[in-house]
């Protein structure tokens, strides 16, 4: 057992109760997707896999196409006093978000998907060279994907994003929406896929996280809750269901 977690190390997700439902962590180099619609705690996830690597010195970068780097920075803070700007302002932690040239263009005119995803690819590429990150934490793509018309041009672009975040040795959360129906695509590509749901049981909503599938680890097959308190995102033992 600790010859072959020599030969292929884990990186630690941070989430309490969430590493042994995956045999002990990420592996390091893949890419790992975790879906799930509004409000189910993508983001927090992804966030505090960034938080947790830091804090144990692992230098880490977050990329958000779609919005502003300073709504997720203020969220973080005002609900778990995580401050990514200290994080920034220590080289440990580097932000990438829509004031970015490659990324503002596709904001301000009509750019063509398949072109707006090469470029963003090649963007991905550049800063993964200069600031080199142990952790990667990727923001919902799908409303790009879903701009895609032709299915195996969507699989091509995933495989070429996907293969440049591996290449890096970099270990890569990418959080991925349903609305769009696009997600499926990056799933597939991906080295795991979590799932992460909000559903009404009773009079309660409850959020739930299953594992659909990890290369090379055996996984839980059960359906855990999933707990956001002060202190972020939990696994528990239980089931959300009766």
């Amino acid at each position: 057992m600790a010859a072959a977690s020599s030969k292929f190390p884990r990186f630690k997700s941070g989430i309490p109760g969430y590493d042994e439902l995956i045999g002990g962590g990420f592996h390091k180099g893949t890419v790992n997707t975790i879906t799930g619609s509004s409000g189910t705690g993508k983001t927090v996830f992804a966030s505090q896999f960034i938080q947790y690597g830091i804090k144990n010195g692992e230098r880490g970068m977050i990329i958000t196409p779609s919005e502003s780097s300073e709504y997720l920075k203020r969220e973080m803070m005002a609900s778990f006093g995580w401050d990514f700007s200290a994080m920034e302002d220590s080289r440990m932690l580097s932000i990438v978000d829509v004031t970015d040239p490659v990324l503002r263009l596709q904001k301000s005119i009509d750019v063509d998907p398949v072109d707006f995803l090469i470029n963003f690819r090649k963007l991905v590429e550049r800063k993964l060279e200069e600031i080199k990150p142990q952790r990667l934490f990727i923001d919902d793509l799908t409303a790009f994907f879903m701009a895609v018309e032709a299915p195996f041009k969507i699989r091509s672009l995933t495989d070429d994003l996907f293969g440049i975040i591996r290449s890096s040795g970099v270990t890569a959360l990418v959080t991925i929406g349903t609305a769009f129906g696009t997600n499926q695509f990056l799933e597939y590509g991906a080295d795991s896929a979590t799932i992460l749901s909000r559903e009404r049981i009773g009079n309660n909503l409850i959020r739930s996280i299953y594992i659909m599938k990890m290369r090379g680890s055996r996984i839980a097959n059960t359906i855990r809750v999933l707990d956001v308190s002060d202190d972020g995102i939990s696994v528990s033992a239980l089931s959300p269901y009766p």
